[in-house]
Formats: C-alpha cells, structure tokens, sequence
C-alpha cells in the first residue's frame, strides 16, 4: 500500500509499505492528477522509506514505471527520506531518468526534507570552515545539503591554500545536527577528493552521530593511507584535541 499525506499545500508524502500493487499506483496517478486540476499547482513529493517496499507483480512495476515516466516531466522536487544504505544510491541512479532534482535525507532530517521540499529553490549547503586550530589543519562541517559545487568552492581550494606551506595535513569534519545530506553528485566529488588528496592526510577525524555514516567510515578506513578516528558529537573537543597531535 502507499500511504498519501496531502495535509501540506506545497507537496504530498508518500509512505509506501510492503507490496505494492497495480492498484496503489493507479489511485495514486489519480490522486496527484487530481491535485493538479483542483488546485492548478503541481506538488513535489516526499517519499518516506522505513523498509523497503517491493512490487507484487510485473504489472504493478509497469505501472510504477509509468508513473515515474509521466509525472518526472512536471514534478521539480523529490526527497527521498529513509536510512537503508540502497537509498543512497538512489538519486544518482534516478537523476539519470528524470528531470526532478532527487535529494535523499535520512530518517532523523524528515522535518528538514518537507522543508526542501516547500522551498523554491535547491537550498544547497556549504562547509563552514571551524577556527582555532593549527595551521596544518583542514577543519570543517558541512550544514544543509552538500552538494558537488561545496567541494570545488570551499573544501579543495582550502586544501590546495594550506598545502603550500604543509608538506602533510590533518582533517576534521564534522557531520553535526545542522548537516542534513550529501547529494550524488556530492558523494562521487567526495571520492574524487579522496582519491587525489587522501594520501596528503596523515591524520582524519570524523564527528557525528548518524550511525550509517560511522559504521561507513570504519569500514573504509584500512583503505585510507592516513590515521583515522571517528567521535560522537558530544566530544567533538576531544576530536579537536586528538588532530592536533
């Protein structure tokens, strides 16, 4: 079934759970159709994954397909909110198939993603660049929506700046309450960033406390040529304290 939350005027919540059929898809071309007549205002779409949905049939994955087809034409915003490690594949593989700019949120930034979505524009973030540390060290957090253009614009030039009078750096980055997502395009520059600066790290120190984005790190982090150390946010202090040696 999918659950249709039409209690906002700037965009409708879909919740969708366990099968999904034929007919969930049909009532809910119907029901976003109807919208659009009665009110003359196309809505953008929250979809709040808790567990993965699935189809029960061929039918009812040709009519999901064909939703997508007709309605990715009109619809400008899409939040994807839910914490399952496929969903982050998910924007990039769908921005390839639709004209709707995707973003993913995880399941603790659902008030952030309605806000995403009643926003006119993309409200893109930014790295904010934390003082007070020595000169050796590349220290950040992210705030909103990480996109690809924050690493060309903040993080790499301040990288390539400290890298003329350092032969080796130290990185902080801290993923606090204000950090709502990274984007696709913000994960592959993410990758690109590591693959040609990683080995000028010696030392990385990861702040937050969403869990998928921890245990992620730990699981890469034999494969970074630097030390690496994760911290909650409540001891963001001892992080700073840490990347100074």
């Amino acid at each position: 079934m999918i659950d249709i939350d039409q209690s906002d005027p700037d965009f409708v919540v879909l919740s969708p759970q366990g099968a999904l059929s034929e007919a969930d898809f049909k009532t809910l071309a119907e029901t976003i159709d109807a919208r659009i007549n009665e009110t003359d205002k196309v809505p953008n779409l929250v979809i709040r994954v808790d567990k993965l949905p699935y189809w029960d049939s061929i039918g009812a994955l040709t009519r999901h397909f064909h939703f997508v087809h007709e309605h990715q034409k009109i619809v400008a915003k899409v939040a994807i909110v839910g914490d399952s490690p496929l969903l982050t594949l998910a924007p990039e593989i769908a921005n390839h198939f639709t004209r709707a700019t995707i973003r993913r949120f995880p399941s603790a930034n659902f008030e952030e993603a309605k806000a995403w979505a009643r926003a006119e524009g993309d409200d893109p973030g930014r790295f904010v660049v934390i003082e007070g540390l020595p000169s050796d060290v590349v220290a950040v957090r992210a705030v909103g929506i990480i996109t690809a253009q924050d690493y060309k614009d903040t993080l790499v030039p301040l990288v390539e700046e400290k890298l003329k009078t350092h032969d080796k750096l130290k990185c902080l980055c801290v993923l606090g309450d204000d950090w709502t997502t990274y984007s696709g395009d913000a994960a592959w520059s993410d990758t690109l960033f590591g693959l040609r600066h990683g080995w000028k790290f010696s030392r990385i120190a990861l702040v937050t406390d969403v869990g998928w984005i921890a245990k992620a790190a730990k699981l890469f982090a034999p494969l970074m040529p630097a030390e690496f150390k994760t911290f909650p946010t409540a001891e963001l202090d001892a992080a700073k304290e840490w990347i100074k040696r």
